[in-house]
């Protein structure tokens, strides 16, 4: 499920700014279904140009984990192409993290679609 195009104020700016967002299911995520607590449901958000990661909502499995990421990200003004330039793990929850922001980044048009199912894991993947 996707909502786009959203907007946000940039509240020192003033300026509104159109979002993107994309989510991911957890129910075909390795990991997760190995662990078999394969469900819920991860929801990331961007700014449109800048590609500013501006949050994520979820039900997820190992959810403080992700949401302990997220917030250091956002509390860092990253950017999404930046966030997948860091290395993810495998096997790892927190891959659902990594294809969510992979899709988003393509929403956002900074980055081509991802491929289907990719198992790479290496920087920048």
């Amino acid at each position: 499920m996707s909502i786009y195009p959203f907007w946000h104020t940039d509240a020192a700016g003033g300026g509104v700014h159109p979002i993107g967002s994309t989510s991911v299911d957890f129910a075909d995520q390795g990991r997760a279904r190995v662990m078999r607590v394969n469900e819920g449901v991860l929801r990331v958000y961007g700014e449109q140009g800048t590609g500013l990661f501006l949050g994520a909502e979820m039900i997820a499995p190992r959810g403080e984990h992700l949401a302990h990421l997220l917030s250091w990200a956002a509390q860092s003004r990253l950017d999404v192409p930046t966030m997948l330039d860091m290395p993810f793990y495998h096997p790892v929850i927190e891959e659902g993290v990594r294809t969510a922001l992979r899709d988003l980044c393509a929403k956002l048009r900074l980055r081509p679609a991802p491929p289907p199912r990719s198992i790479d894991c290496g920087p920048g993947s």
